[in-house]
């Protein structure tokens, strides 16, 4: 037999909490990065041109001696980012006044303003600034490589602590799941508790979260369906056991007697009446086996609408042999546009017990007539006959199983109880009551199957 893999809630929701935000935070940094080098190039670039312009001023002022010895200096001391050269233009000629140290010649021809050229294998960025008469020119540059260095460095501060809090976020997640799915393992101690033998719904009074509530009330219906239908099996098993038992017991006294017979005629009469409980038996446990299949509290899928009147007509076909050989007459008067909505199986198994009493009780010669009748917004299926009828005290306990009217019979007390079941599970009405009159001025026994119009049921729906 194959075990079902089973896998972790808890596992699973740490995984996917803790891989999202690594996700959304990696997602961050990467944005960070790209605004924190768009924010460096504008920072750069302003620099650049201060620098620039403070360097044309100086150079302009005649100081250029002076300037370029303390550069030299500085620049010893405290390497400068941004590299620069100044320029002098003197009858047409270009001279180069001074560079910052540590650094090859740029190109020249550069245009005033940005530009981007590559210098030393790499790209760069420059600024030329010339004076008013074009005399003195300053160029200033700056690697790319710097520029990026400086954006790395702001998405690395970043995205380092994410990384040393990613570790410290699972636990805390791991542990904030697992309190927060305490109440289902205390749902599966509970379940898992329950004694198979008396069934018990769960504690309904302990708080849950409103995720986990419906599934303990679900349980509880379940655990009560359960229970009924264990209820159900044993009442059942209890009142067949002691039905089966008288029948067989007259089976035994009818056989010993058939063995101790000393005529013929006497032994014949026993195995006659052998046979005859054995026809009552057959009947018994024909009807204990319908009873169970229509003991389920469920159907696997809502019926659908139907015609009765041709099941109707099938049933009473097959029964008329049988009110044939009691001189009885089986009639049938159905109207028509009625529409049901019925299990057709149980519909046949509730016209074939009620029609079969109608035969059993009613007696030799009898009346029966079976009736269907639309009345909104209901449709009626009546099995009436002129028999000697059930008085009505005893009526509303001819339902229950084994329980029988005055009259006596071969009926072994389960068809009503049957149709009072198919009833029940079609959320249909069984009415018992008068049937047709009789000569002596009294009535039969009828009984009645209403259900609801399906048409207008559908009807209603679609208005509601």
């Amino acid at each position: 037999m194959s075990k079902t893999a089973s896998y972790s809630l808890r596992r699973r929701l740490v995984w996917l909490l803790t891989s999202t935000v690594a996700a959304i935070w990696l997602v961050s940094a990467l944005v960070v990065y790209q605004r924190a080098h768009h924010e460096a190039d504008e920072l750069l670039d302003g620099q650049m041109t201060q620098v620039a312009e403070t360097l044309l001023a100086i150079v302009a002022g005649g100081e250029v001696e002076h300037f370029v010895k303390e550069l030299h200096e500085g620049g010893e001391r405290n390497p400068v980012p941004i590299a620069f050269e100044i320029w002098h233009t003197n009858d047409g000629k270009m001279r180069r006044l001074a560079a910052s140290p540590g650094h090859d010649a740029f190109s020249t021809g550069m245009p005033d303003g940005f530009s981007e050229n590559p210098h030393q294998g790499e790209r760069w960025r420059f600024y030329v600034v010339q004076d008013a008469d074009a005399e003195y020119q300053v160029v200033v540059g700056q690697a790319h490589a710097a520029r990026e260095d400086l954006a790395r460095g702001i998405g690395l501060s970043l995205l380092l602590p994410a990384m040393l809090a990613l570790p410290l976020m699972a636990l805390a997640v791991w542990w904030g799941v697992g309190r927060t799915l305490r109440p289902v393992d205390a749902v599966a101690r509970q379940v898992g508790a329950l004694d198979p033998r008396k069934l018990l719904p769960l504690d309904a009074n302990k708080p849950l979260p409103s995720e986990i509530a419906p599934l303990r009330a679900a349980l509880n219906t379940l655990i009560q369906r359960v229970t009924e239908a264990f209820e159900n099996e044993r009442r059942f098993t209890a009142d067949a056991a002691h039905e089966l038992r008288t029948p067989l017991a007259a089976l035994k006294v009818q056989a010993q007697v058939a063995l101790r017979a000393q005529t013929a005629d006497s032994q014949q009469h026993a195995l006659t009446q052998v046979i005859a409980g054995v026809d009552r038996m057959t009947h018994l446990v024909e009807q204990l086996l319908t009873l169970a299949r229509v003991d389920p509290a469920s159907q696997s899928s809502t019926p659908r609408p139907l015609d009765p009147a041709e099941i109707i007509a099938a049933v009473c076909a097959d029964m008329q042999p049988q009110a044939q050989r009691q001189a009885q007459s089986l009639v049938v008067n159905t109207a028509p546009g009625c529409t049901i909505a019925v299990t057709a199986a149980w519909l046949q198994i509730a016209l074939r017990n009620l029609i079969d009493n109608a035969l059993r009780y009613a007696g030799e010669g009898a009346h029966i007539e079976v009736r269907l009748a639309r009345s909104v917004p209901a449709c009626a299926i009546t099995v009436a006959d002129n028999g000697p009828g059930v008085a009505p005290p005893l009526r509303a306990q001819l339902s229950a199983r084994f329980v029988r009217g005055e009259v006596e019979g071969e009926g072994c007390g389960l068809g009503l109880s049957i149709v009072a079941r198919v009833a029940a599970l079609s959320h249909a009405q069984l009415e018992l009551g008068d049937g047709l009159p009789r000569a002596d001025g009294g009535h039969g026994f009828a009984a009645t199957l209403r259900f609801s119009d399906a048409t207008l049921q559908a009807r209603s729906d679609l208005a509601g």
